[in-house]
């Protein structure tokens, strides 16, 4: 979601005594294949992944919920990603593919999901969580498996003030370069986890019903940035009404790829 200063967003009236979570859930399905589930209150989305011990070799995508109209196909095109290879580092570009093509939040889950198989972990859990705060003392969570492994602070322009080895950082624009330069493996995901999930949570502040119907550019992404704000798709791009303000941590991310495995 973009920002404007000269035109502000409607408030939430009903911030400040919440939070925002985004949970992405890895599963093993098979010894050849994983599910990568991910949800927020504007996003939820499944993917089922086959692969060998080199590559990814199917890539299937569903929405549960997504936000515009010109989302719609996002799942399908990520069959095209069959046939890239595993990564051991989420900082390995897979410099076949063309992000700005994909949904932003499917590419993203299934670079983690390449990283999760290449590493052959457990099922595991991600929660993003950004409680309600003042703009300018933001904390910021990330929970793995329910425990808490890193809390950071942010201010309004988005630079990480604490802990003090991250302090100055930019949580934003910038972030890419800053993280890949400086840290571990393993504190880049989980930065990342956590830059994805700010990046989204600031739409908690914002009263999103009061864009249901209208177009998708009054809030959605830059054009040409994803799926959705292609050209041939944002022109007649609307806000669909299905949004889950409020969602806790303990409903997200429970429907499977398959919604047969729902009954």
């Amino acid at each position: 979601m973009t920002d404007d200063p000269a035109h502000p967003r409607p408030a939430n009236p009903a911030y400040g005594d919440g939070y925002f979570v985004r949970t992405t859930r890895f599963r093993r399905l098979a010894p050849d294949r994983i599910e990568a589930v991910l949800e927020d209150p504007f996003h939820a989305l499944a993917l089922r992944i086959q692969h060998d011990d080199h590559a990814l070799t199917a890539v299937e995508g569903r929405w549960e919920r997504h936000p515009l109209t010109s989302c719609a196909g996002a799942d399908g095109a990520l069959a095209g990603l069959a046939g890239l290879p595993l990564v051991a580092d989420l900082r390995t570009r897979w410099l076949q593919a063309k992000p700005a093509l994909h949904c932003t939040h499917m590419f993203d889950t299934l670079r983690l999901a390449a990283v999760h198989i290449s590493q052959g972990r457990d099922d595991r859990r991600h929660d993003v969580i950004l409680p309600d705060a003042d703009l300018d003392k933001q904390p910021v969570r990330l929970l793995q498996d329910g425990a808490l492994v890193l809390e950071i602070m942010i201010d309004a322009d988005f630079q990480i003030t604490a802990p003090a080895a991250y302090a100055g950082a930019p949580l934003l624009s910038g972030f890419a370069r800053w993280a890949a330069e400086r840290l571990s493996a393993e504190e880049f995901q989980r930065l990342f986890l956590i830059q994805r999930g700010t990046f989204v949570g600031r739409g908690q502040r914002m009263d999103i019903t009061q864009y249901y119907g209208r177009d998708g550019a009054l809030s959605g992404p830059l054009p040409a940035t994803c799926f959705g704000s292609q050209p041939e798709r944002y022109a007649t791009s609307l806000r669909l009404a299905n949004a889950r303000p409020g969602l806790r941590r303990e409903e997200a991310a429970l429907f499977p790829f398959t919604r047969a495995q729902q009954e």
